[in-house]
């Protein structure tokens, strides 16, 4: 059971789900990155630079059982 949740709420408020909450994180990996043309990643990384200066990065691993986890300027948030 994974702990990312992936949605996109669109302009008429619709919400659409691209990943639920439970569903390993390699599936939500292999929905945006196919392993058939290529090697298979290890981890998906989503960076956001912020107006502030920081950098913020959302890990998800290409695993059936590994958590997705969270850095802000290199710090793991726990």
């Amino acid at each position: 059971m994974s702990n990312l949740e992936v949605y996109a709420p669109a302009v008429d408020n619709k919400l659409y789900s691209l990943h639920e909450l439970g569903e390993s994180c390699k599936l939500a990996v292999h929905t945006l990155f196919s392993d058939d043309f290529a090697a298979p990643p290890r981890v998906l990384i989503i960076k956001v630079h912020t107006k502030a200066g920081k950098q913020v990065e959302i890990g998800i691993p290409y695993d059936h059982d590994d958590l997705a986890w969270a850095r802000i300027d290199g710090k793991i948030i726990e």
